[in-house]
């Protein structure tokens, strides 16, 4: 069985030392270490996804950063590039259970315990038995908070110390070894807390010393992250910090051309839709998910949108006011839902005119 075979698991992210295969090759999931590339880093990505991949990336949900297009007889190489960047873990199981994700916005305390979390996990043998897709959230609050993305527990630092959101319950203090003990099947003798913490949301352009770029459906190529990894240079930036809404934020105030093809402005109509990358990039799909999505955006449509090429829905998970769902070519139309409520209708990819009626 070849190495790609392999590679045939659901239920399970891809990462650099065991990628996933898609209709376009193989795909890597390089995670930051606290949440952010150096320049340095994201620009060796940019040439590596160039060099050995089909100059595709994603951004995805868990503010990580997905190389497209890899092929099986380079890995190695990918290996090399990602060890000389300081990218690449030790094993598939420390690479898989260091799934933590940080607010954008994490301050050098916060990221401290950010650091501390993923070098435990990365060297506790235990961590390899949790459940496929642990994950970790990392949050210290302000206007970017991700403290309430999804996470299988959540370290919240606070003015008053530090508080662990477990089985969706807050507890007040806590520590790392806590949280650890807790995912490993411990129960933290803590006190329950009835805080709020308030949930941040994209935000674009300028915001707090940095500068907020989207990309559309999540879709990063190598040449427009090179091009922003200039211009973070002469803007005197340091770092660019990934967020779970495939949107990442550069520590400086750069002006992004309309030119690049990003996205900085919160009212564009292709912040309302999430599509998966589609046929042919997945084998699962049948249809062109993302150049359904363009044309949707153009024609006005209101609301909220999901495009996805299949069933699993892989884009999004909350219901949007109108989600396609395609099979054989065709899209299935759920209004108000997810990929798995009823169909009221099926409809080819050229009738998207009946969808405004």
């Amino acid at each position: 069985m070849s190495l790609a075979a392999s590679f045939e698991v659901k239920g399970w992210c891809p990462g650099a030392l065991r990628p996933m295969a898609s209709g376009d090759g193989l795909i890597a999931r390089v995670r930051p270490w606290c949440g952010a590339f150096s320049l340095a880093q994201a620009l060796g990505l940019a040439d590596v996804a160039e060099r050995l991949g089909n100059g595709h990336m994603d951004l995805t949900r868990r503010a990580n950063l997905q190389i497209r297009g890899l092929s099986e007889d380079r890995l190695g190489e990918l290996h090399v590039a990602l060890d000389r960047l300081k990218l690449l873990d030790t094993s598939p199981e420390a690479e898989a259970a260091r799934n933590v994700m940080v607010g954008p916005l994490a301050g050098a305390d916060v990221r401290a315990i950010a650091d501390q979390l993923s070098q435990a996990l990365s060297q506790d043998r235990r961590a390899a038995g949790l459940p496929a897709k642990f994950g970790w959230l990392v949050d210290g609050g302000g206007p970017l908070s991700i403290v309430s993305e999804r996470a299988d527990i959540a370290l919240y630092v606070t003015d008053d110390g530090m508080a662990l959101r477990i089985e969706g319950q807050w507890l007040r203090g806590g520590s790392i070894e806590v949280a650890l003990d807790a995912a490993f099947g411990g129960r933290p003798d803590l006190p329950r807390v009835n805080i709020a913490p308030v949930p941040g949301r994209r935000r674009l352009g300028p915001l707090a010393g940095m500068t907020g770029i989207a990309a559309p459906f999540g879709r990063l190529e190598a040449a427009q992250l090179r091009e922003l990894v200039h211009l973070a240079e002469r803007a005197g930036a340091s770092e660019i910090c990934l967020s779970p809404w495939r949107a990442i934020y550069v520590d400086g105030p750069i002006e992004v051309p309309q030119s690049l093809g990003l996205i900085v402005d919160e009212n564009d109509p292709l912040l309302r839709i999430d599509a998966c990358p589609g046929a042919p990039a997945c084998r699962s799909a049948s249809v062109d998910t993302r150049a359904t999505a363009r044309r949707l955006a153009a024609s006005g449509f209101a609301g909220t949108i999901h495009v996805s090429g299949c069933a699993k829905g892989c884009a999004r998970s909350a219901p949007a006011d109108l989600t396609l769902v395609g099979e054989g070519g065709r899209y299935g139309v759920v209004r108000n839902g997810t990929t798995r409520d009823a169909i009221e209708r099926t409809i080819g990819a050229d009738d998207l005119a009946v969808l405004h009626g």
